[in-house]
């Protein structure tokens, strides 16, 4: 069975904007969605406890053994900056892999353009890297959703932790190869009318569409068929 060790932020001094409250709130509120869909589809959860130091945190990771280490933060630097952006130790690696998997459901939501993904090997100077993706025995990675000193940024991860939480869930599961359900409870026997925004002769201009429909919040998929 597959396991992840979630690991939001603890920076409770760290203050956004206008009403966001603190970096570690916000990072454990979208981790509760994240733990909760991954569980849900079978996935073994463990997490980190606010108390904990980094060291702790890393440790607490290394002693439960799990296939990937996870870290969940929202960014600050000059209140101006937006847009998400992700960490692994050094590219072409499995965490690297994880990385692109769940940068990439962000990606497709955040309302403004975005910052890659980048190496935490040697980021604050030569020997000086990122905490958890150096020091995690698992394959690691770092995510910083948006920047929370911005208010708009802010406000947008206010208004979007159950989709936050839950994109960040269906980036672990397509890592594992485990196809995203919609829960039970909110299917009803009923009929349902699908929507077609478009149809492409070339699938580039097909993602580029669906690229468009997320970033307004619009779940879109390409299905291909032939006349």
């Amino acid at each position: 069975m597959k396991s992840i060790y979630l690991s939001p932020s603890t920076q409770e001094k760290n203050i956004g904007a206008g009403n966001y409250g603190t970096e570690e709130k916000r990072a454990n509120e979208i981790c509760d969605i994240t733990e909760k869909e991954l569980k849900r589809h079978g996935i073994i959860v463990y997490r980190n406890k606010p108390t904990m130091t980094l060291r702790e945190v890393v440790k607490d990771s290394n002693s439960k053994k799990p296939n990937i280490h996870f870290a969940i933060h929202t960014n600050a630097y000059n209140k101006k900056s937006k847009g998400c952006e992700c960490f692994c130790y050094k590219f072409n690696g499995e965490g690297h892999k994880f990385a692109k998997f769940v940068y990439n459901q962000i990606e497709s939501l955040t309302p403004s353009s975005d910052r890659g993904i980048k190496q935490g090997y040697n980021f604050y100077g030569q020997g000086k890297h990122i905490y958890e993706v150096a020091y995690a025995t698992a394959p690691a990675a770092l995510i910083e959703i948006d920047f929370h000193d911005n208010e708009e940024s802010a406000n947008w991860i206010i208004n979007n932790i159950d989709k936050i939480g839950t994109r960040l869930a269906i980036g672990a599961l397509n890592y594992f190869g485990i196809a995203y359900t919609i829960p039970s409870t909110i299917i009803k026997n009923e009929s349902y009318y699908r929507v077609m925004a478009g149809s492409f002769s070339e699938k580039e201009n097909a993602e580029n569409r669906v690229k468009q429909l997320k970033k307004l919040g619009i779940e879109s998929t390409i299905m291909e068929y032939k006349p």
